[in-house]
């Protein structure tokens, strides 16, 4: 009866070893997935971070080439560029 104890007791450590093995693999699995993904995202994060601070960039040009026409048009009384009548100058 002893004999027989000892034989299930280790034959549930065994077992128990085996599944914790499994369950340790794919833990690692799921892991390096979950470290991949991360590692598209973050660039992917980093190309937004780029377009944006370039939008930026653009919109603040834009903002200040409109605030020097608005100033030119209000304080220095110039007067505003007609399409119509610019005519292109060959030399």
């Amino acid at each position: 009866m002893n004999w027989l104890s000892i034989t299930k007791i280790n034959l549930l450590l065994g077992t128990s070893v085996v599944v914790l093995s499994i369950f340790t693999i794919i833990w690692h699995h799921q892991n390096y997935l979950l470290y991949k993904e991360s590692r598209v995202l973050e660039h992917q994060n980093q190309q937004i971070i780029a377009l944006h601070r370039q939008l930026l960039s653009e919109h603040s040009q834009q903002i200040n080439g409109f605030q020097i026409k608005t100033k030119a048009l209000k304080l220095l009384k110039m007067r505003p560029v007609l399409s119509k009548n610019n005519k292109m100058i060959t030399l």
